[in-house]
C-alpha cells in the first residue's frame, strides 16, 4: 500500500483497515457526470484511495455551475470539466489514475465506457442519462450508485440487478415521464444538497467496494432527505419480476437513447445574434407566473405544460418569421422545440442561455 499515513484516519476504522483499503486501491469506479453530484462524489473517492477513477462529461466549466460544483474556480470557465475536475484530483491525490472522458453518454458508447469500471456512480441530472445508465448497467450486471436532486429534495439508492432479489431503476421508474420534467438548472436547487446527496454516494461506493459484514448498502433501498426540515426516509424497492430491462437476459436488453439526442440538430442563437433580428418572433414557454414576473418585450407566451398536456397549441406560430423559442435557462425551448416540430412547424430557433442570459446582457 502507497502512502500508508494518507488514509490512517479510515484504515483505523475495524470495517476498512489495512485489507479495505486494499480493496479501495485495487476499485475501478465510472462516475458519469461532472456536475454537483459528481462533484463531491470525485472528491471524496480520490481522498478514500480509489485506485482507478474514470470520468464522463462532455460539458465545459460556467459560471452558473459554481454554485454547487466545488471542483471548479472562476478562473476555470471555459475549460472542459473533466480536465479542470483531473487537475484538481490529481492534485488532491497523485497516487491514484484519474481518466478524463470529454464524451457524452450514448446508446453507441455506454457498453464501451462502463465495461472496464467495478462500480457506476450517476452524477446525471436527467431521466433520459439515468435510464441509459441503468439498462447498460444491468445488461454487464454493474452496480449503479444513484442519486438525484430537485429544489430542497434528494434521493439515494444503489441500483444492481444481478444481485438476489436486487432491483434496478427501472423497478421503480419502468420507463421515461410523459409529462416534461424539469432539471436542476430549471427548478433550482441549493448547492449543500448536492454535497449531501453527492457524499451518501461516495459512502454507498466505499462501502461497495471495501465490503464488510457491517456496512449495508443501499441496495433495494430508496433514501430521502427533504432539507427543508432535514427529515430523512428510508423506502423499500421491490425487484419487479415483468420490469422492461432487469426482467431480460442481458442479450435481449437494447439500449437506446431516448430523448437523449434529440436536442443535437436544434439550431440554436446567442443573444447579440436574436437582438439584431428585428423581424424575429419571439416565444416564450415558461409558465404564466414566469412570464408575469418579467419577459421579452413582445414575445408570445406558450407554456410548455400546455403543450405537453394535449394537441391545443395556445398561439398562433408564424410561418414567414424566424420565431425564436426561449426560457428560463436554455433547456425547456428544446423540448417545446421538439414538440413544435413533431407536430408540424419548422425553422424553430432556441435562444442559447434563455431568458437569464438575455436579462444579463440587457
Amino acid at each position: 500500500m502507497t502512502n500508508v499515513n494518507r488514509y490512517n484516519r479510515q484504515t483505523v476504522l475495524p470495517e476498512i483497515g489495512a485489507e479495505g483499503q486494499e480493496n479501495l486501491t485495487r476499485a475501478n469506479v465510472l462516475v458519469i457526470g461532472a456536475g454537483g453530484l459528481g462533484c463531491p462524489v470525485l472528491q471524496y473517492l480520490a481522498a478514500a484511495g480509489i485506485g482507478t477513477i474514470g470520468i464522463v462529461d462532455n460539458d465545459d466549466v460556467d459560471v452558473t455551475n459554481l454554485q454547487r460544483q466545488t471542483l471548479f474556480t472562476t478562473a476555470q470557465q471555459g475549460q472542459k470539466k473533466v480536465d479542470a475536475a483531473k487537475n484538481y484530483l490529481e492534485a488532491l491525490n497523485p497516487d491514484i489514475e484519474i481518466r478524463a472522458i470529454p464524451e457524452r453518454l450514448t446508446a453507441d458508447n455506454a457498453l464501451n465506457l462502463m465495461k472496464d469500471y467495478d462500480i457506476i456512480a450517476d452524477g446525471t441530472d436527467n431521466f433520459s442519462a439515468k435510464f441509459l445508465i441503468n439498462d447498460a448497467a444491468v445488461k454487464l450486471g454493474k452496480p449503479v450508485v444513484y442519486g438525484s436532486i430537485l429544489g430542497f429534495e434528494g434521493q439515494s439508492s444503489v441500483f444492481w440487478a444481478s444481485q438476489k432479489d436486487a432491483p434496478c431503476y427501472r423497478c421503480l421508474h419502468p420507463k421515461m415521464p410523459s409529462g416534461y420534467v424539469p432539471n436542476c438548472a430549471e427548478a433550482g436547487t441549493i448547492g449543500a444538497l448536492a454535497g449531501i446527496i453527492g457524499s451518501v454516494q461516495a459512502m454507498e461506493v466505499i462501502k461497495l467496494a471495501a465490503p464488510h459484514e457491517t456496512l449495508k448498502p443501499l441496495t433495494g433501498k430508496l433514501w430521502v432527505i427533504d432539507a427543508h426540515t432535514m427529515e430523512t426516509n428510508s423506502y423499500s424497492i421491490s425487484k419487479n419480476p415483468e420490469c422492461p430491462v432487469c426482467s431480460k437476459k442481458p442479450e435481449e436488453i437494447k439500449l437506446e437513447d431516448e430523448n437523449i439526442s434529440s436536442c443535437a440538430a436544434i439550431p440554436s442563437i446567442g443573444i447579440a445574434e436574436s437582438k439584431n433580428k428585428q423581424d424575429a418572433i419571439f416565444i416564450d414557454v415558461r409558465e404564466q407566473n414566469e412570464w408575469d414576473e418579467d419577459h421579452i418585450e413582445g414575445a408570445l407566451l406558450c407554456p410548455l405544460s400546455v403543450l405537453t398536456e394535449g394537441t391545443e397549441i395556445p398561439i398562433e406560430i408564424p410561418s414567414d418569421k424566424t420565431c425564436i423559442i426561449y426560457c428560463r435557462s436554455g433547456k425547456r425551448s428544446l423540448k417545446a422545440i421538439e414538440i413544435l416540430t413533431e407536430r408540424g412547424h419548422s425553422g424553430l430557433i432556441n435562444l442559447s442561455g434563455g431568458f437569464i442570459a438575455w436579462s444579463q446582457a440587457a
